[in-house]
This record gives structure tokens, C-alpha cells and sequence, in this order.
């Protein structure tokens, strides 16, 4: 039997997805309300009153299962409803709705069936140790949860009537459904938590471990040892040895990866069965071909209009207002010959600034306003004015003190032409062709909306007939008729709307990740790429919209999705073969690498001169860290994560942890994540001494950026830990969950 541990963090989702409501921590098991597909199904081969999960003390039915899931969705949206009912009449009264203090129970909309499943069983199961260490939870906690959980807003009026407008069961049937469900989940909440201290608590070893993995950064000397090139020295198998091979890994997908860290590392075991693939079609609105199709149709008119409306603001050139400086020049006489190019004089006193500015021109003979000196402000007005404060002709807009009745505006034309000599345009004709490209894109984009949207309405009234037909013929376990001619052809589209049209080959979920259209999102909602809904709910047909970074429009159909399949043994035989002597070739990579490694350190120094006999790379990394935070602020908003030390690559966690114990004078070998490469491992260099690490660390141990996201990494690490066990004290079986699992969901 598999390890608990390494199952349940292979289910990581499922198992516990752990939020933070006002320091209260539970686990919640994600899934789509809407996209739930039921339990399992006659067409499974799969009587619904077979036992698929059992434990010591406890055991749960296909049909169990399908009746608890559904009591957890319908909580789920019970809660949802009647916190949104409550937040809605505080927003009414002006006030702002809070978080309340009790456990959130709703569900994400990010997992699937499978996940909420999964969760099912795990509540079963840690409320019946709930129940069995003498806990308990009453009605009136209860009460007091949908009080809470109401932001204290909705009374048991307001309660009753929300429970029998979503009406299953009648009143009584929904209370009961509602207090059942409830009761399982606070007491499995409670249970949990009650190994909340020992899960929070932090050593200070703990915290320089934390703090050393980000913060202390090494370089390596590597000699490499390509596994590839050790192939031809592989004696080839039996065919027992390699029957053998074929049935230990035909259920492993080919081609995947390991999550290490939060870095996706090419997965060492190899894997036989073919991964689902799917096929989608799309018309694609192309920003840039749009625009391209649109710079005839801009006229030398708009060109002009566009020009004199924005060139303060896109077309001044930067030298026009201020000449270049030598490199005597200090910033002082810079700022001084500025103030004074615009009718401006500074003073500088005890470190406070004054700007007097002079009085406007007594001899402008264009303003039949009062002279400047009957103003009550005599100050000009900078011709540098934010964006803001400007009109639609790119004029300034008058501040409140210049907005006063008895303001003599005399000077403002006589300011206008100052400005006009002191700024310094960019002439028209050397922008035209950059405002033709500006003004033809924002008709492309409002052009392709308009197409896109009007295209979409109509192949989604062409499959709302066909979706149905799909349900019925999935129902009565028939072939579906063949879609209509408008999804089956998206040509036709792509003709009649000027969109381009383009179809993929088979591809498998990170295949089609890794593409454009895969990498665009859901332009409704925001929070689906193609690639996720594709291998989700999307039905065959259906059109999905998206939008990319660049502005581009997809409408998506899914045309053909293809099951995860395992070939039989004759028909990949090569394919295992190779398979099995690139694992032996690794084997025998190690070993090179380890005499290498012996050799290098008996001689000392560099790699380079000690194996200069061989014919292996060298290389020496740039500087890394065991752990890495990245760069930007939605890297370090995911978490902790894998270093990397280029241009070594699939360098993993055994990797990291031989490379920062190294000694200088100690050479190691360790393979490769993927075991395509051994390596031969010298220290080149640390950033810091550690001494110098003891100190830096002394001075920010309590205050360092990533403290509490680390604490909250190892403490996430612990509560899987801790779920595996106890699951594993109970004996849940693993195996046969995950067979019924293989049955009833793609892989």
C-alpha cells in the first residue's frame, strides 16, 4: 500500500485546503456549485450500494457519498446566500459588513467533484473521532453559527424563509439537512483544531531555518554528466525484466511533472498511460491584424485633431523647456534655469523654498481683460500641470485660486503664447504614423467587441438545442447527433466576420497551457483559462469566451476530447525500453559522478583542472538560494518557492540540500530532479560568511518580509502531515478510493 502521507499530498486539494477566518483555521474542500456532475452512475459498472471507502469504526457507500455531497453543496449555498442577504442590508444602511468570527464552510470555486468528495469523507471521519474523544455540538451552537454567520442580521424569520425558498425537503427536511451537515462539519473543525498549538508553534532553530533558505545565497562549480550519454553502456533487459518495468509504471502519466516547492519539475518516473488530450477550435480576434485592416480608414483630419488635443501631454520634446547640462551643472542652477524659463524666481531660506512669481505682462495688448496689476493674484501659472487638472483640448484647468470672481484673467492669452514659444513639439508629420496606429486600435477594439460579441450570441443560440441533446444522449447512454453546421464549421463564421479561424492538434493539459489560446482567460468572469476549462466542465460545442494580455478575442470550442488511455505492452514496446535504460543510464551517471567527485576531491582545487582529462561540461552557477520568494509582488504573494541555479537545470530539493552543506573542501555527486544529469558539485563562493548570517539574521529575525509567509508554509506543511496521520491511524483505504476514483473521473 502507498504511503499515506505521500497519497494524501498528492490530494493536497482535497484533502485540506486550509483558510484563516479571525485566527480560527479550517479546512475547506473546494469545488463549483453549479458544475457538480453527481456521484457515481449505473453506466460505471458501479452498484451505487457498494462499499468504496471504509476505515476502523466507519464505512460509506457510492449512494452514502452521493447524498452527503449534495448536502455539502446545498450548505454551502445556504451559507453563501445568507451571508450575502446579510452583507447586502448592512451596505444598505451604510454600514460596511466584517468577516464573521466563526468558520467559513463555503466551498472554492476552484476544485472539482472529486475534491468536494473527498472532503465529504474526511468530515465523516474526523466527527467521528470528534465524537469519540467526548466532543459534542448542540443546536443552540449551531444557531449561534447561522447567527454569526448572518453577520447578526438575519433572525430566525429571515433564516426559515431563506431555507424554504431553496425548498428540498420541505421546511423540515431542509432543517435537518442543514443541522446535520453542520453539526459533522463544526465537530470536525473542532477536532482538527484542537492540535492547533502544537501545528502553530515555531522554534527559534525553525525560524533561522526559515530565514537562511531565502536569504542565503551560494555558488557552485559543476562538472556535468549527461545520463543520455551513458545509454549504449546499458545491458538490454529480459523480456521479464521488461514486462515487469511496463506494468510497474503503465498507470504513471507520461510526461508529468512534480510540484517541488512550488516549482514544476520534469517528473523522474516514467509513465506509460497516454494523458487525456483534447482538440479546440476558435476564432481569434486579432488586436494587431484589426488595426492593421483599420489605418487606411483614419483621416489626416483626426491626425491633426488628435495631435493638437494631446501634443502637451504625448508630444513635447523633453529638451524643449530645459537645455542639456554639463557635467559641472549642479541640480540647484538646473531647477533655478527652469523656474526662470516659465516667468518664475526661487528663493532659498533656512532650507524652506519660496516661489514669488513675477507679475504678468503689463504690455499684453492682446487681452481686453483688466491689467495684471488689478489682479488679486498676480502669480503666472506653470504651464507643467498633471494630467488631471487638464480639459479635453489639454488645457489647465483653473485652480480654486484662480477661479475667483474678481481674478484679473488679462494675462491668460499672453501666458498661452509664452508657452507656446517655450515648449517645443514634436512636428506632425513625425508622428503621424504613431497617432494613425493609435486611433485605428481603438477602433479595432471597439469593432472586434462589437463582432465578437455579436458572433458569440449566435453560436451560443445554436448550441443551447445541441447542449441539451449532449445531456439526453449522455442519459440514455446514446451517441449524440451531430453538432449544427455553425459549430461544426467555424469557417463559416470566420468568413462572414472577418475573424481568423484556427483548430489544434490533440493536446494534453500542460500541452495546451503552453499555448496562446490555452493561456487566455475567461473574458467574464476573470478567474478561468482556457486550458482549465477545457479539461473542466466545457461541454463539446460549447463556445467559451477569452481574451489575452494583448487584447486579443477567442471564441473556443472544444471539438474532440480523447480519454486517458493505457497502450497494451506489444504496442509500446519501445518505448519502454527506452524508458527502462535511461533509468539505468542515471544509475550509472550517479556512479561516474561519484568517482569523478572522489577524484576531484583528492586532487583540490577547481573541477575544471582536477578532471580536465574528461570530456564533461563545466560550469559555475550564477549566485541562488535554496528557497526564493522571485522578483514581483504576485511571486511573492504565491509563496515560497524552489530556487533555481542556472544554468544547471531540474535541480531539486536533494540538489539544494547537498549543495548548502557543502564544505570547501568537500566535491559531492547528486543527480538531477529528472535524473537526466549527475553532477559533480565544488563550493565557488557564498554571498555571506556566517558569521555575517548570524547577524543579518539577529537584526530582522522578527521582521523580515517572509517570516510570517514561511511560518504559514511550515505550518500548512504540518497540517497535511497531521491530516495523513490520522487518516492512517483510522486505516481509511487509500487503494480503494483511488480505484473508484480512476473510475468515475478523467484523469
Amino acid at each position: 500500500m502507498a504511503s499515506p502521507f505521500r497519497y494524501f499530498r498528492k490530494h493536497r486539494k482535497a484533502f485540506l485546503a486550509v483558510a484563516a477566518v479571525l485566527a480560527m483555521f479550517i479546512f475547506v474542500i473546494g469545488g463549483a456549485l453549479s458544475n457538480f456532475g453527481g456521484g457515481p452512475t449505473d453506466s460505471s459498472g458501479r452498484s451505487l450500494g457498494a462499499m468504496l471507502a471504509s476505515w476502523d469504526g466507519g464505512s460509506m457507500t457510492g449512494r452514502e457519498l452521493d447524498m452527503l455531497t449534495q448536502r455539502r453543496y446545498f450548505i454551502s449555498e445556504f451559507l453563501s446566500r445568507l451571508q450575502q442577504n446579510a452583507a447586502f442590508l448592512i451596505q444598505q444602511e451604510g454600514g460596511t459588513p466584517l468577516a464573521p468570527a466563526v468558520p467559513s464552510f463555503f466551498l472554492s470555486e476552484q476544485s472539482n467533484p472529486r475534491d468536494v468528495q473527498m472532503g465529504v469523507i474526511t468530515t465523516r471521519i474526523l466527527s467521528e473521532q470528534a465524537q469519540a474523544s467526548g466532543m459534542s455540538v448542540s443546536d443552540d451552537v449551531i444557531n449561534n453559527f447561522l447567527v454569526e454567520t448572518g453577520l447578526r442580521r438575519m433572525g430566525n424569520q429571515e433564516i426559515t424563509d431563506l431555507l424554504r425558498s431553496m425548498g428540498q425537503g420541505g421546511a423540515s427536511g431542509s432543517v435537518d439537512r442543514l443541522f446535520s451537515g453542520l453539526r459533522e462539519l463544526l465537530l470536525g473543525n473542532m477536532y482538527f483544531n484542537s492540535y492547533f498549538s502544537t501545528l502553530s508553534n515555531v522554534m527559534p532553530e525553525e525560524k533561522w531555518q526559515d530565514w537562511r533558505r531565502i536569504n542565503d545565497r551560494i555558488a557552485v562549480e559543476a562538472a556535468i554528466v549527461p545520463a543520455a550519454q551513458l545509454v549504449a553502456k546499458v545491458t538490454a533487459p529480459t523480456d521479464g525484466e521488461l514486462q515487469a518495468f511496463y506494468e510497474e509504471y503503465k498507470d504513471a502519466l507520461s510526461g508529468s511533472v512534480n510540484i517541488v516547492f512550488g516549482a514544476q519539475l520534469p517528473s523522474p518516473t516514467p509513465g506509460f498511460r497516454e494523458p487525456r488530450r483534447v482538440r479546440v477550435e476558435y476564432l481569434l480576434g486579432d488586436l494587431n491584424a484589426w488595426t492593421q485592416k483599420l489605418l487606411d480608414s483614419v483621416t489626416e483630419e483626426a491626425i491633426s485633431d488628435y495631435y493638437q488635443r494631446n501634443k502637451r501631454t504625448q508630444f513635447v520634446k523633453m529638451e524643449s523647456s530645459v537645455d542639456l547640462l554639463d557635467e559641472e551643472d549642479s541640480l540647484d542652477e538646473a531647477v533655478g534655469e527652469l523656474m526662470e524659463d516659465v516667468g518664475e524666481s526661487q528663493e532659498e531660506e533656512n532650507s524652506e523654498v519660496e516661489v514669488e512669481e513675477e507679475a504678468a505682462d503689463e504690455n499684453n495688448e492682446s487681452s481686453a481683460e483688466p491689467d495684471a496689476d488689478e489682479s488679486s493674484d498676480g502669480r503666472t501659472r506653470s504651464p507643467f500641470q498633471f494630467a488631471a487638472f487638464q480639459t479635453e483640448e489639454g488645457e489647465p484647468v483653473d485652480t480654486p485660486e484662480d477661479s475667483d470672481s474678481d481674478v484679473d484673467q488679462s494675462n491668460s492669452s499672453g501666458e498661452e503664447a509664452d508657452e507656446e514659444e517655450e515648449l517645443e513639439y514634436e512636428p506632425l508629420e513625425d508622428v503621424s504614423d504613431q497617432i494613425r496606429r493609435i486611433l485605428a486600435t481603438d477602433k479595432a477594439v471597439l469593432e472586434m467587441k462589437d463582432v465578437v460579441e455579436a458572433t458569440l450570441s449566435d453560436l451560443q443560440k445554436a448550441y443551447n438545442p445541441y447542449g441539451y441533446e449532449l445531456v439526453e444522449a449522455k442519459s440514455d447512454q446514446r451517441e449524440p447527433a451531430p453538432p449544427p453546421q455553425e459549430l461544426a464549421d467555424l469557417a463559416i463564421s470566420a468568413r462572414e466576420t472577418g475573424l481568423a479561424h484556427e483548430m489544434t492538434v490533440l493536446l494534453s493539459r500542460p500541452e495546451l497551457a503552453d499555448t496562446f489560446v490555452g493561456k487566455a482567460i475567461d473574458a467574464r468572469t476573470r478567474n478561468q483559462f482556457v486550458w482549465s476549462a477545457a479539461f473542466g466542465e466545457l461541454g463539446l460545442y460549447e463556445p467559451f469566451l477569452a481574451q489575452d494580455l494583448d487584447g486579443n478575442w477567442y471564441i473556443v470550442l472544444k471539438v474532440e476530447d480523447v480519454p486517458t488511455r493505457v497502450p497494451e505492452f506489444d504496442e509500446i514496446r519501445q518505448t519502454v525500453l527506452a524508458a527502462w535504460k535511461g533509468r539505468e543510464a542515471a544509475k550509472l551517471a550517479l556512479q561516474e559522478a561519484e568517482t569523478l567527485a572522489q577524484q576531484a576531491q583528492e586532487a583540490g582545487g577547481m573541477l575544471a583542472q582536477a578532471l580536465s582529462d574528461y570530456n564533461y561540461e563545466m560550469v559555475t552557477t550564477d549566485l541562488f538560494s535554496w528557497l526564493s520568494f522571485g522578483t514581483t509582488a504576485m511571486e511573492m504573494q504565491r509563496g515560497p518557492r524552489l530556487g533555481e541555479a542556472p544554468p544547471l537545470e531540474a535541480v531539486g530539493s536533494d540538489f539544494m540540500a547537498e549543495a548548502f552543506e557543502l564544505g570547501s573542501e568537500q566535491r559531492i555527486a547528486v543527480l538531477s530532479h529528472d535524473e537526466k544529469n549527475a553532477y559533480v558539485l565544488r563550493l565557488d563562493r557564498r554571498e555571506f560568511t556566517q558569521k555575517q548570517l548570524h547577524e543579518k539574521f539577529l537584526s530582522e529575525a522578527n521582521n523580515w518580509y517572509g517570516g510570517r509567509m514561511m511560518s504559514m508554509t511550515r505550518f500548512s506543511n504540518a497540517q497535511r502531515l497531521l491530516l495523513g496521520q490520522l487518516m492512517e491511524r483510522v486505516g481509511l483505504d487509500l487503494e480503494k478510493l483511488e480505484a473508484y476514483f480512476k473510475e468515475n473521473t478523467d484523469q
